[in-house]
């Protein structure tokens, strides 16, 4: 017996939604905030086995209701959103005559070039 539930497919209008993101180095990783989310339009479609698409067409109202209210609400609550993206890369150690050196990266930096993301860091051995 398989499990019965409701199911909706959703997709947002434009798309793709073009979000702006502003990345910067916070201690070990990459963060990724959320600065420009525009607004969007939310499409709600019922989708699965019969059963689910029968108790989805009788949830239809409230899902009506959700995809009204989640482009608001949503805006709202990824606009500024801040996330660890990765971690910074750290360098393997190196082994020299039976000896372990560990490369540390000093004074990390993000910048742009020629529309890419840069990573500059400044290695030395300790």
């Amino acid at each position: 017996m398989s499990d019965i539930g409701i199911s909706y497919d959703a997709s947002v209008l434009p798309q793709p939604l073009r979000v702006r993101v502003r990345l910067n180095l916070s201690g070990s990783a990459v963060r990724a905030t959320l600065e420009d989310v525009p607004e969007f339009v939310a499409t709600l479609r019922p989708v699965g086995n019969v059963g689910e698409l029968v108790l989805s067409g009788i949830a239809w109202p409230v899902a009506q209701t959700l995809g009204v209210l989640l482009p608001h609400v949503g805006h709202k609550l990824l606009a500024g959103q801040s996330f660890d993206l990765l971690p910074l890369p750290a360098p393997p150690p190196l082994r020299l005559n039976g000896q372990t050196l560990t490369t540390v990266l000093d004074d990390p930096a993000l910048s742009s070039r020629d529309g890419m993301l840069r990573f500059t860091a400044s290695p030395r051995l300790a």
